[in-house]
């Protein structure tokens, strides 16, 4: 061999190189971080990778990505053949044409002992899931968007730790019920739902869930719907739902939970309606009352300080952490509900930005002599993200009012250097009840 002939071997051997490189190698790291276009473009360079790309067990597909539906119906079929015995570890689709078309792919996928799926539809016709899917034996995460639930005759989903429903039509009650109770090591679940057309009680009973995030936006003409919880091992609840409207049960969760809370609408309750619904607030209420950590919304305050006037709120005795925001709620509302919380640790204050010219007036016009009488002996760290006009008799209170008061963090935004200067001088001259405390004074972030 001369040595051209070497130099062209060389060569060829050096543009050759990626091939040389073993499936698993190619599929796993390098097909599986580019773009699926790009990934099926792969197959015109040699016979070899022809069909290198439909062994990825991973897929993430939008029809934006397609310039022609028949396109991507062609890649959907050869890469969902129901007759390949590859896994499919991830599938994420986005659909925004007739959806049925993608039935098939969803069969397939669950043949294929599909581990995560995360489906949204955008058609306008709604697709109905396909009944196998209820009864994966290998699906550990199932995330569905704008789809719907038809009713079938056997559910069972052994391995199913997260289950994500978001705008899901219902054919019947009992489907989500079923569905959750299904999932025996479920651990997270979310649901998210925009009612109008038909009242639906979402019973969740799990002896294993731990993290519940449930959203429920409804009309106000909707027909009245509810949330019923029954899960002993719960830590974390957030709910967002229309008390105006609907009903929650708590029927059992952690004593100790953490919890976010969003379940009044301002809107619908002025203080007559409150006064209407005293019954299922107070029993809401009273079923929260051993959370340990609460983030609430200024909505939620103030119907908790209407609720007040008209009954004596539960005591939060295992309640060390609180966490609220400020707009329109003003700083009597929140230490309402403060007072019910005897053993508090930590409390942060946040203030809306939106809003932040509203409270500044509000509070301007705070006089002490008519502020409530909330000591808060146990309290131990404050931190306080408001504007720095708007911060200062706020600071005066708490400093006044916590003996025990360890730390009191100050973000500050939106000032000057004279603003600055002025503020650190009112700080030095305040009278604090506790002769520990410390204060740090931090930009806004």
């Amino acid at each position: 061999m001369d040595a051209r002939e070497k130099s062209v071997l060389s060569q060829r051997l050096k543009e050759d190189r990626l091939s040389q490189l073993p499936d698993p190698l190619i599929i796993c790291h390098i097909l599986s971080h580019l773009p699926i276009k790009q990934v099926v473009k792969t197959s015109v360079l040699s016979t070899r990778w022809r069909s290198l790309w439909l062994w990825l067990p991973s897929l993430e597909m939008e029809l934006e990505c397609w310039n022609f539906s028949n396109s991507f119906m062609s890649f959907g079929d050869r890469f969902f053949d129901p007759n390949r015995v590859s896994c499919i570890e991830n599938l994420k689709l986005t659909i925004c044409i007739d959806s049925s078309y993608i039935t098939s792919w969803i069969v397939a996928a669950v043949t294929r002992k599909i581990q995560h799926l995360d489906l949204c539809c955008h058609d306008l016709h709604p697709f109905v899931i396909p009944t196998s899917m209820y009864t994966s034996e290998t699906l550990v995460s199932l995330k569905l968007s704008q789809a719907t639930l038809a009713s079938a005759k056997f559910f069972s989903l052994p391995r199913v730790k997260t289950l994500h429903l978001k705008s899901i039509s219902y054919t019947d009650e009992a489907i989500f019920e079923r569905l959750v109770s299904s999932c025996s090591v479920l651990e997270e679940l979310e649901v998210a739902t925009f009612l109008n057309d038909k009242a639906i009680v979402f019973r969740v009973c799990s002896t294993s869930l731990k993290k519940l995030n449930i959203r429920m936006q409804q009309l106000v003409y909707a027909y009245c719907s509810g949330v019923v919880i029954d899960a002993p091992l719960l830590s974390y609840l957030s709910i967002n739902v229309d008390l105006s409207q609907s009903f929650v049960v708590i029927k059992k969760m952690q004593p100790n939970a953490k919890l976010d809370i969003s379940c009044f609408n301002l809107i619908l309750f002025y203080e007559i309606r409150v006064s209407s619904k005293r019954n299922s607030i107070g029993r809401f209420l009273s079923q929260i009352s051993e959370v340990k950590d609460m983030t609430i919304c200024n909505d939620t305050l103030k119907v908790i300080c209407h609720y007040s006037k008209l009954e004596l709120l539960p005591q939060f005795s295992n309640m060390s952490r609180v966490q609220a925001t400020l707009h329109h709620s003003k700083l009597e509302e929140l230490l309402t509900f403060l007072k019910s919380c005897p053993n508090l640790k930590s409390l942060i204050l946040v203030c809306d930005g939106i809003y932040e010219e509203l409270l500044f007036k509000e509070m301007s016009q705070i006089s002490f002599s008519y502020m409530p009488q909330c000591f808060l002996p146990s309290l131990e760290f404050i931190d306080l993200k408001f504007p720095i006009r708007v911060r200062l008799k706020i600071v005066r209170y708490f400093l006044e009012n916590t003996p025990m008061l360890k730390k009191l963090t100050l973000h500050l935004a939106d000032y000057s250097i004279q603003e600055m200067s002025t503020f650190k001088e009112a700080l030095l001259k305040m009278t604090r009840s506790s002769s520990e405390c410390d204060i740090v004074v931090l930009d806004w972030y």
